[in-house]
């Protein structure tokens, strides 16, 4: 697992969080309305055609990679070249159901979100 030091505020704020500074839930308030890096396998164009994610299969559950920074996508880049920005709220907002999030795969500061912990962000923060 490769370790890193933040570059932004949702990496202070993560940091924070995986080290019991500051609750889980005020982390989760933040990383909502925070932009994430969506890497894609082909072009995306402005109504989001094209978007082709990296996806994990974990246990049986399809989880969307995303990142907290562009430099973070690292060796997934030949994968997939393009990258879109977004609130990771929008994210999870588009996501189908059954479908989780890993945030930063590979780092240690990183962690998932489940498709029900997927509905309960959107509940108690979208």
């Amino acid at each position: 697992m490769k370790y890193f030091h933040p570059v932004n505020d949702i990496e202070a704020s993560l940091e924070a969080a995986m080290s019991h500074r500051i609750a889980m839930a005020e982390f989760m308030r933040g990383f909502a309305i925070s932009n994430v890096e969506l890497p894609s396998a082909e072009e995306v164009h402005g109504n989001g055609a094209g978007l082709s994610p990296i996806l994990f299969d974990k246990d049986g559950v399809m989880m969307l990679a995303i990142f907290t920074d562009k430099s973070r996508i690292g060796a997934y880049v030949e994968r997939a070249p393009y990258c879109v920005s977004m609130k990771a709220i929008d994210v999870m907002r588009r996501l189908p159901p059954g479908v989780g999030i890993v945030v930063n795969p590979g780092f240690k500061l990183g962690f998932d979100i489940s498709p029900e912990g997927i509905k309960e962000v959107l509940r108690d923060f979208g």
